[in-house]
């Protein structure tokens, strides 16, 4: 990187603070976001460069891959709930990101990793110079919460207003916290709503992980409504930055008559509001959104209720190892993915 020192895994103090002076929230790019992936999986390996320009930091990026029979499957930098690599604003800012992902290139080549996705808010030049495919674009759906909690209630939707009072005109209660307990009633709910609506949940060692790694540190929540004594909804809450992410949610539809999914969402965004943090973030929306009649209508419908904003990403591809992919990878991920698909 000419003048630009590469640093290969820089102490967590170092990388949280330009990570922090940078970004509102950049979850898949926070150091302890990748604690939390090695916690899940054994097998997933971190890979952390830090540019340096003297003494000054211009640059991070984190990537994770799982490593089985020392090869490398595909190497991750951000997603849904984050972006990288994380540039400052220097005047070289492209030759700065080209020469980090060079770095990061060779790194992944060096563990025999295939191939390579990388998720970006913008078109990225630098990317396609380095040989990198735009493979699609997608939505994330936040909602603002820069205002009072009067402010904010008055911002949403009067549809939405009346489902959360209906809730409380029915007694829904919605609790909050980070017990093991809590944990396996979300989780209950969770794998209920991937049978319902045929999706594969997150495994409760991924929502564990998330919980030792965030929690230990007050940026975990889990919230639960609950009806006549029994949670019936709930979302598992991770906080980075000034942004609350809803990593998972689930509920129970024999009770949806009374709303808790209403109320439970408006108690978590309340308490982030109280919190100071400005946004949050409900997740993937398709792009372009669904229309009336096409799947994923219904969720689409529900969450812009909320009256928050769509942010495109731009998802980023390059296969550094084509035979491998071609003839071991692609087809291990298929009977992979049957057997998982039995078994849920």
């Amino acid at each position: 990187m000419s003048q630009f020192k590469v640093l290969d895994n820089p102490q967590q103090k170092d990388w949280d603070f330009f990570l922090d002076s940078l970004v509102h929230g950049n979850l898949q790019q926070s150091f302890d976001y990748g604690e939390a992936a090695k916690l899940f999986n054994h097998h997933t390996r971190v890979v952390r460069l830090f540019a340096v320009d003297g003494e000054s930091p211009v640059s991070l990026v984190q990537g994770t891959f799982n490593r089985r029979f020392g090869f490398g499957d595909r190497l991750l930098v951000g997603g849904v709930y984050g972006d990288g690599p994380v540039v400052a604003n220097v005047e070289n800012r492209e030759q700065v990101l080209i020469g980090l992902l060079s770095d990061l290139e060779k790194h992944a080549i060096k563990n025999r990793v295939s191939e390579a996705f990388i998720y970006r808010l913008n078109v990225e030049s630098a990317l396609e110079k380095l040989g990198y495919d735009l493979s699609s674009v997608f939505n994330v759906y936040k909602v603002n919460l820069k205002k009072s909690v009067d402010e904010l209630w008055k911002s949403i939707t009067h549809n939405k207003r009346k489902n959360v009072k209906k809730a409380q005109t029915h007694k829904v209660e919605v609790t909050q916290g980070m017990s093991d307990k809590e944990l396996a009633s979300f989780y209950e709910m969770h794998s209920i709503a991937g049978k319902r609506a045929e999706f594969e949940p997150h495994s409760l060692s991924y929502f564990y992980s998330f919980l030792k790694t965030f929690g230990t540190k007050e940026k975990a929540k889990i919230f639960l409504s609950v009806f006549n004594g029994q949670p019936v909804a709930g979302v598992f809450v991770v906080v980075h930055g000034d942004t609350a992410y809803a990593l998972g949610a689930g509920s129970r539809d024999e009770a949806w008559s009374v709303r808790p999914n209403d109320i439970l969402h408006w108690k978590a965004m309340e308490w982030a509001c109280s919190e100071r943090l400005a946004f949050y973030h409900m997740g993937f929306v398709d792009e372009p959104p669904p229309v009336e009649g096409l799947s994923g209508w219904s969720l689409w419908r529900w969450k812009r209720e909320w009256n928050g904003q769509l942010q495109k990403v731009y998802l980023y591809h390059k296969v550094f190892m084509p035979r491998f992919r071609k003839f071991v990878l692609t087809p291990y991920e298929k009977i992979y993915n049957l057997a998982r698909k039995a078994n849920f």
